[in-house]
């Protein structure tokens, strides 16, 4: 039994690593190109984001051309490629409305990013972890961070991507330094299990 609940926080460990460390590195190095290159960024990633949505409806129009008629008739793939070309083509014609939206969305980003590191907080409080506070306050400063961005300040939109860049970094970091303080607790969970096998 003990065995069992050994294999199990190694393989939490595994998980936690596996799922959380590209997020944060990505955070972290896309945050330090927002501040260095805030215009080049901002316009970069709308246009990435037009050509995505266009290739999305290019996938959908391709499948209702591909389909069987008979067996999907209900389905509407052709009006949704439609639609998302249509979208696209106007993120990349109208590059300034979508750097309007782009805040909003990565505040969004942040602000979930704080809240899943708030709950990290309680678990490690109910695990009777000294340094759960650390945690706790780097959960509070990403929420901060997200709902400034998504509130959005009248600001030239350069140095709203700084802010944005600033953001991500400090996601980033957080993030990673969350991650070690959980492997840290779950290896002495481990490690204590060992002691009383």
């Amino acid at each position: 039994m003990k065995d069992n609940k050994k294999e199990i926080l190694k393989e939490s460990l595994r998980d936690l690593r596996s799922s959380s460390v590209l997020p944060a590195l990505f955070c972290l190095i896309y945050g330090i190109v927002l501040i260095i290159w805030p215009d080049i960024s901002s316009n970069f990633i709308c246009y990435a984001i037009g050509a995505a949505i266009m290739l999305v409806g290019v996938i959908f129009v391709i499948r209702y051309l591909r389909k069987d008629l008979v067996r999907d008739f209900y389905r509407k793939d052709l009006v949704i490629g439609l639609i998302a070309i249509s979208l696209g083509l106007v993120a990349l014609l109208r590059v300034e409305m979508i750097k309007g939206l782009i805040p909003t969305i990565l505040g969004i980003a942040v602000l979930f990013s704080g809240i899943v590191k708030l709950q990290n907080a309680i678990d490690m409080l109910r695990m009777k972890y000294a340094y759960w506070y650390i945690i706790l306050i780097l959960s509070v400063l990403n929420m901060g961070f997200g709902i400034l961005l998504i509130v959005e300040p009248l600001w030239i939109v350069d140095v709203v991507f700084v802010l944005i860049g600033c953001g991500l970094v400090y996601s980033g970091i957080s993030d990673l330094v969350t991650l070690f303080f959980i492997t840290k607790t779950i290896k002495n969970m481990v490690m204590e299990s060992d002691i009383i096998d």
